[in-house]
């Protein structure tokens, strides 16, 4: 029998399903939320890794956290099977307590209870003394946190002491926001927000996402306009929850996404179905390109003392002109001669590549039918507006996730499914906390390297708040075995004693998210965009600080004077007052009664310097990428049979963990107890593997050991472990240990380079005996 706690949660774990299932349920929203007696309900934001920030109402009485709901707040009126067990992870019996100092190797497990003054001396001394040895920049600090005070402070400790920032993206989150960067001129953090925010759009395509068991916000929004008459086609490898409610499910080859989007690009050309008033106006279309440099023709290059806009040619008054010439009307296709230098429309070079797949080419490539290509691509262009759900399988599934992103965001242009009423930011003051400086910056995978090879410059110690870095950091053994040993200082802020925690010097408790306060920011998930405040509801447990907390104490031990001495509440109302269009009127007072829109203000369509979508980028030509171009995997590739390692190994975001959050509150354990690896009955047979088998997955830098699942919702030559589980969990080794770091220059040439965690080869046998 279930306990009571038990029956509350697997109701509210169906009523997600439920949800999932196309079943409307009665939420909160509507009704009162009615405190029991002697209850206090405080108004506060889920902060867990997913990035949506749902509003919630804690249940407080007698200092106690007695249950969360879903707050009145119609974007996020609803919980999660995660958000609900937050009580269990605030109350979890393993929950740390007080700081702990190393007592033996690294690894081992053996700890000695210190004082918070005795632990802060102790780290503040070896930062010292590390600085002085190799350079300020040598200590680095990297975050898993979403809140703006949190970050404010993780990013400006080390700005005020010389340090070194870790750009925290590089664990298979940033590809997408390369392509974002480049594409529209800012970072939407796999949000879509221009491909996705129509009233009623008429047809949806998710591309490599599972968000009816991920991002419930954003499945709510697919299910809406599918209420509405709109028709759902999923394209993912695994036949996924969101698969299954979908019109129609494509079982494309990991890592092919941007040669499916080129194949059906074609297939819009070939028809004429493409929207020329938005390309000729909103898009780099008709911006001509030297085809001497491949750099964008500008005034400057054909007239003396001409300004550096970027010419079209024109052909109202056949003749070239500059793009913002009112009245004109520019070229889509063609070659131009102007002062000896030959030219070709963006959109003429964009053709071209489009040209070289056609939907057999793409078919062959992506295992995706010729027919279904050409199918969806006029579906697509016809079934205006169509929204496009962009999700991290297609960032991961690839070295090049980038470049996948990109093209799924051309073929968006192409027959004009961008929304132009997108994300409108708020100017929250994230340097808030850097009046000493900003910090150095260093994308995680360099890091990686910096380590090893001290370029490009060394680091020597690392602080993780809030992160299971080692346990999400691909290539696990070398991380381990390389990495740790080199580092002189390893300070891990948890809840729990994780993966990273086990590595470190130092472990500090820290404070749940119930226990202090936050500002938080939408991340561009496409769900809501809201400030909400972060209400403290409950004070800390046991020893345990906020990560603000922490670091205000670090920097009176290291004298960083007239850093962090104010209170949270005079912190908050420093980030709020920016003097920025969109906080106008945002106050702490008017944050406690809860969500907040921006202020109404002006902001561009686009951000790049053009001011328009770009779809041709000039300084990726010297990858070669200054176009979507297809690229295959780097492991999983055709052009790399690999005999030894024929499988591609995907790690699917879980059900019910953020990454590792909550993989260990029993509640969730007893619903998803263990990893397994789901493999095709197809790929099974020949190996001898029933269902439930132990197998053993390995390649070239390790294995993990663990129990066969064998289903047909798998695309035959693929296999996945869902991410997030810790080497505990494996009968040996982890799935990590499998995964390579390898580095995209073309990605770190624009922001940081992505972990291509999808981009996996391995091979899988029957454990006997």
């Amino acid at each position: 029998l279930l306990s009571p706690g038990e029956h509350i949660l697997t109701g509210s774990f169906f009523w997600v399903r439920r949800r999932a299932w196309g079943v409307r349920v009665t939420t909160t929203f509507g009704r009162p939320i009615r405190a029991e007696p002697g209850e206090t309900l405080v108004r506060t934001v889920c902060l867990q890794q997913c990035g949506i920030g749902c509003t919630i109402i804690a249940h407080v009485k007698d200092g106690v956290l007695r249950k969360v709901e879903p707050g009145d707040f119609p974007p996020t009126s609803h919980i999660c099977a995660r958000g609900l067990s937050s009580v269990k992870m605030v109350y979890h019996p393993d929950r740390l307590k007080y700081p702990l100092m190393r007592a033996g190797a690294r690894g081992e497990g053996k700890w000695r209870r210190v004082s918070w003054d005795e632990a802060l001396d102790a780290i503040a001394a070896r930062l010292t003394e590390i600085g002085e040895r190799h350079g300020p920049a040598s200590r680095a600090w990297i975050l898993g946190g979403m809140g703006v005070i949190f970050t404010a402070a993780v990013t400006g400790f080390p700005g005020a002491c010389g340090g070194t920032f870790i750009l925290p993206g590089g664990c298979g989150d940033s590809a997408g926001q390369c392509a974002d960067i480049v594409s529209y001129g800012s970072s939407l953090w796999y949000g879509d927000d221009y491909t996705t925010r129509f009233e009623a759009p008429a047809f949806c395509l998710l591309w490599g996402g599972n968000p009816a068991e991920t991002e419930p916000l954003k499945w709510r929004r697919i299910q809406e306009a599918r209420e509405k008459g709109a028709r759902l086609v999923a394209i993912d490898p695994r036949f996924t929850t969101s698969a299954s409610r979908a019109d129609e499910w494509v079982p494309i080859r990991p890592g092919t996404d941007a040669a499916l989007a080129l194949g059906m690009m074609h297939v819009v050309l070939d028809r004429g179905l493409e929207d020329r008033s938005f390309l000729s106006h909103y898009t780099s279309a008709p911006f001509l390109v030297r085809t001497d440099n491949g750099q964008y023709l500008r005034e400057k290059d054909v007239a003396a003392g001409g300004s550096d806009k970027h010419l079209v040619w024109d052909d109202r008054a056949a003749a070239f002109g500059r793009c913002d010439d009112a009245g004109a009307r520019p070229a889509l296709r063609g070659r131009y001669q102007a002062g000896g230098i030959e030219s070709r429309t963006a959109f003429d070079l964009l053709a071209g590549l489009v040209e070289q797949y056609p939907p057999s080419r793409a078919s062959a490539i992506t295992g995706v039918a010729a027919e279904t290509i050409t199918r969806l691509a006029v579906e697509y262009a016809a079934g205006r507006p169509a929204a496009s759900y962009r999700g991290m399988g297609c960032t991961r599934g690839s070295l090049y996730g980038d470049l996948s992103f990109r093209a799924i965001t051309a073929l968006a242009a192409l027959t004009g499914n961008i929304s132009l009423e997108g994300h409108r930011p708020f100017g929250v003051n994230f340097a808030a906390f850097m009046t000493r400086g900003a910090p150095d910056l260093m994308p995680l995978m360099v890091m990686n390297e910096a380590i090893v090879t001290g370029k490009p410059w060394p680091i020597k110690s690392l602080w993780m708040a809030k992160t299971n870095l080692m346990n999400m950091n691909p290539d696990f053994n070398r991380f381990t075995r390389e990495l740790v040993p080199r580092l002189e200082l390893i300070v891990t802020a948890d809840m729990f004693m994780t993966t990273s925690a086990q590595y470190a010097d130092f472990v500090l408790p820290a404070a749940s998210w119930f226990e202090h306060t936050d500002v938080m920011v939408p991340v561009g998930n496409g769900a809501h965009n809201y400030l909400q405040l972060q209400q403290q509801a409950i004070e800390p447990l046991y020893e345990c600080r906020s990560n603000f907390d922490m670091l205000a104490a670090l920097a009176g031990k290291m004298g960083l004077e007239g850093f962090m001495q104010g209170s949270v509440e005079e912190c908050v109302n420093l980030v709020l007052a920016t003097g920025h269009p969109s906080m106008a009127g945002i106050t702490l007072e008017r944050l406690r009664e809860g969500p907040v829109p921006p202020a109404p203000h002006d902001v561009p369509d686009f951000g790049t310097a053009s001011g328009r979508l770009e779809l041709y980028v000039e300084k990726l030509r010297k990858f070669g990428q200054e176009l979507p171009v297809y690229l295959e995997p780097v492991e999983t590739g055709r052009d790399r049979p690999n005999a030894q390692y024929p499988l591609a190994l995907l790690t699917a975001h879980p059900r019910l963990r953020s990454n590792s959050t909550f993989s260990n509150i029993p509640w969730l354990r007893k619903l998803d107890p263990w990893p397994v690896l789901e493999m095709n009955p197809v790929d099974a047979g020949p190996r001898e593997i029933g269902d439930g088998d132990a197998v053993r997955v390995y390649n070239q830098r390790g294995e993990a050991r663990l129990r066969a699942r064998l289903h047909e919702g798998i695309r035959p030559g693929s296999v996945n472990i869902c991410e997030g589980w810790s080497p505990s969990d494996f009968g040996r080794g982890t799935y990590q240990a499998l995964t390579h770091a390898a580095i995209n220059p073309a990605q770190l040439e624009i922001s940081e380079p992505n972990a291509a965690l999808n981009d996996t080869a391995v091979q899988v046998e029957k454990v006997r005996g």
